[in-house]
């Protein structure tokens, strides 16, 4: 397992093992929801999970199809980025598992 994962899983868990959904300030966000006002609702991004992180901190994963690294977008109440982590998919996939398909319709992404 590559050093990049190991740290992000070690913060935030598995891949997927989040929720769906995040309570910030007294509003619900779906994970589109938190993407879109991250500024993070490109085309082609798949949502991952979402996590409170205590203290007004929160965070967000999705895959980025572009890079083909899974990001975790790290901010505050206030949608303030406070941290990012970058990681190439292939540490969870392996080289060869990136030309599959599965990948970007994983069982751990969400349109």
């Amino acid at each position: 397992m590559g050093r990049g994962r190991t740290r992000m899983e070690a913060r935030l868990g598995a891949l997927g093992t989040g929720g769906r959904s995040l309570v910030v300030g007294e509003r619900v966000y779906t994970l589109a929801e938190l993407l879109d006002t991250l500024g993070l609702g490109f085309e082609g991004c798949r949502a991952i999970d979402a996590h409170a992180l205590g203290e007004g901190q929160f965070a967000v994963r999705y895959y980025d199809p572009e890079e083909q690294r899974v990001v975790a977008v790290e901010f505050d109440a206030g949608f303030r980025y406070l941290r990012e982590s970058r990681v190439p998919l292939a540490e969870w996939a392996g080289e060869a598992g990136l030309a599959s398909p599965l990948i970007e319709d994983g069982p751990w992404t969400w349109s």
